[in-house]
């Protein structure tokens, strides 16, 4: 297959709005799947692809928050295996367990539920994302007046499981991950600073497990990698592709605390409720 430019730049582009919209509370599945269907952006993308764009994401995040997740590590080992330190590193070791409570509801609505979303979501791709969107828009508007500096400081394990059972309903393409456990935590009266850090140590473990189940997929069913190792162009795309999701995921976060400090959870909820009547009537239209 001859080098395509038109297809390096569809490739890129993916990579940029998955990276761009892992970060912001406005769905990254829900803006890949509007682009590729209203700008006819189709490519030869199999679970390899997602699992690339979603690891360029990972490694952004994993990088931008280095030194919070070193200390987290740091403290749940010596806290485990150094008794003596217990007393030093207990906020850190509870701090691991808070991720993992929260992560729970969401390992179990993959393992059980995620086939049977994808089956349907085949069928009604645009509506689907566009409920995802509306419901996303709700739940910024309603909490686009809480306390930004005044909350809480502390996430509990209520506010863990609270925030968890938020992300699990985050499986649905179009409804935002970062949107949803963000108004929940908030909801919670939890300060935004305390929310985001938290939002963001949680879709760690997310992360990983999507590319665990692609990645068992592919296993199971050689045909999903799609990717031909003999098309050196694919090495390219992909390439390419991984990337600009890990460098558009770098800029994002650079921008989202402090949009999310100035209160401008309103101005996303605005967005994605547009977004969202859109891509629900290019779905009824398409029926």
């Amino acid at each position: 297959m001859e080098f395509s430019f038109l297809e390096l730049l569809k490739y890129i582009f993916l990579g940029v709005i998955q990276g761009i919209t892992e970060v912001l509370p406005i769905s990254s599945s829900g803006h890949v799947a509007i682009a590729q269907t209203l700008f006819s952006l189709e490519t030869d993308q199999g679970m390899l692809f997602l699992i690339l764009v979603n690891v360029g994401s990972l490694v952004a995040i994993v990088i931008h928050f280095r030194k919070k997740i070193g200390t987290v590590i740091q403290s749940f080992l010596s806290y485990v295996f150094k008794p003596s330190t217990r007393s030093e590193t207990a906020d850190g070791y509870h701090y691991a367990l808070k991720i993992v409570v929260a992560s729970i509801p969401l390992g179990i609505i993959g393992l059980t539920l995620k086939s049977t979303i994808e089956d349907v979501y085949d069928m009604y791709k645009m509506i689907i994302v566009g409920l995802g969107l509306l419901v996303t828009a709700t739940a910024l508007y309603l909490v686009r007046n809480s306390s930004y500096k005044n909350g809480r400081q502390e996430v509990s394990y209520r506010d863990a499981m609270y925030i968890g059972f938020g992300q699990m309903f985050a499986v649905l393409p179009g409804l935002s991950r970062s949107g949803i456990t963000t108004s929940s935590g908030l909801g919670r009266k939890l300060s935004m600073e305390t929310v985001l850090v938290f939002s963001f140590m949680i879709y760690i473990p997310a992360s990983l497990g999507s590319s665990l189940y692609y990645a068992l997929e592919i296993v199971n069913d050689p045909a999903k990698l799609g990717f031909d190792p003999s098309n050196l162009n694919q090495y390219l795309y992909y390439g390419l592709a991984l990337a600009a999701s890990l460098v558009a995921t770098r800029f994002s976060l650079k921008f989202i605390f402090r949009l999310f400090r100035a209160g401008k959870l309103v101005i996303f909820s605005a967005y994605t409720f547009v977004l969202g009547m859109i891509a629900f009537v290019a779905g009824l239209m398409a029926l």
